[in-house]
């Protein structure tokens, strides 16, 4: 076998290793998307309990820049779902997406929960308490809510990801203290399946033409 065969034969089998990952890596995203979903699609955590004597309980800010992704339709990026019950079943739940500097003038001077650490494998969460002294009007009251919902038994808030400076806010649904609730939280990321079904057509024309060259490497004359 010549040198240039040999190298060629060198090159063959590279391109289909790669091929390889690439079927595998295809297989396994479009695989996530129909058995690791739900019936929306959406992927989603176990059931986190979350309680607190205060007022309700806040997510850390999430800094939030797509002005990168320009190219992209920013609507199909992510869409987030929280869904929950309150465990007293006398009381209605309030779930809420804000803007920093709105729900923070909002529990301004109340006692709320920010969750500092939050781990589904193992379960953890971690609080940072802030001490105050008044009580907050209802959270249906107001108006700066991005997303919300509320109303008795289970409650579901989809939100589609946008450019900001957003937290996730928990409350009984008439601002009352003791918060006490059950919430399944989950994400749609509708880019998978075309990324997966990308690759798998990627993986076959790659493992054709390294097929070929092997081919034309070993081939007698």
């Amino acid at each position: 076998m010549s040198a240039g065969k040999i190298i060629l034969l060198i090159f063959g089998v590279l391109v289909v290793l790669g091929a390889v990952a690439l079927l595998f890596g295809g297989g396994a995203l479009i695989w996530a998307n129909s058995a690791l979903t739900d019936s929306e699609g959406f992927f989603t955590t176990k059931e986190v309990e979350l309680e607190t004597d205060s007022y309700a309980i806040v997510t850390e800010p999430a800094d939030i820049d797509l002005r990168a992704a320009w190219i992209w339709d920013t609507s199909n990026l992510l869409t987030i779902k929280v869904e929950g019950e309150n465990n007293d079943t006398s009381k209605e739940i309030f779930i809420g997406i804000a803007d920093e500097p709105d729900w923070k003038a909002y529990l301004d001077g109340v006692a709320y929960d920010e969750i500092t650490e939050f781990r589904i494998y193992p379960y953890e969460i971690e609080y940072d308490p802030h001490w105050g002294n008044s009580a907050p009007e209802g959270p249906t009251t107001k108006d700066f809510w991005t997303a919300q919902a509320h109303g008795n038994g289970t409650q579901t808030l989809k939100w589609e990801l946008e450019s900001g400076s957003f937290s996730l806010v928990l409350m009984n649904g008439d601002g009352a203290a003791d918060v006490d609730l059950s919430i399944v939280l989950g994400a749609k990321i509708p880019l998978i399946f075309g990324i997966g079904v990308g690759l798998l057509v990627g993986g076959v024309v790659a493992l054709l033409i390294g097929s070929l060259m092997i081919y034309l490497a070993v081939r007698r004359q």
